[in-house]
């Protein structure tokens, strides 16, 4: 049975509300692996920037704005019903936060300027349409836009 991709899928962005902007990667498992072998430190270190490289390209294709404060949440949609563990996805939460902050979306992925709740991993036919196929999403939700000032 094959599946239409979704627009979000296709284009790797989405604009869903006036403060929701939602990433899509396609990389059908954790990219960063947290349990296991670690393999070679150069691997882990190409594939951390290959993770911070193609988040900065979305977050700029996106056109998320600069905010004072946002929310950002990873989730991964799986197809297969086995165990996961979300403490495997902070390896990849890390490269994809520090890639809003490089875009200039943020000043820092501190606390304050940014919050961070815990990932989530979903299957894909809970999705609501949003996803019809195994990857990875990113919600950056503005919570407080840069006040203007005068010089």
């Amino acid at each position: 049975m094959t599946t239409t991709p979704t627009a979000l899928e296709v284009s790797g962005h989405s604009h869903p509300e006036p403060d929701l902007w939602i990433l899509s990667f396609s990389w059908p498992t954790n990219p960063i692996p947290a349990n296991g072998p670690q393999g070679n430190w150069r691997y882990r270190h190409r594939a951390v920037a290959a993770a911070k490289d193609l988040a900065l390209k979305l977050t700029i294709a996106a056109r998320i704005p600069e905010m004072a404060k946002c929310e950002a949440l990873l989730t991964q949609w799986y197809a297969l019903n086995r165990r996961r563990d979300v403490d495997n996805l902070a390896r990849l939460e890390k490269p994809l936060f520090d890639a809003l902050v490089v875009a200039g979306v943020v000043r820092d992925d501190t606390p304050d300027l940014m919050v961070k709740p815990r990932a989530e991993i979903r299957h894909v036919n809970d999705s609501d349409g949003l996803v019809t196929k195994p990857g990875f999403t990113l919600h950056v939700r503005r919570l407080a836009e840069v006040e203007e000032f005068e010089l």
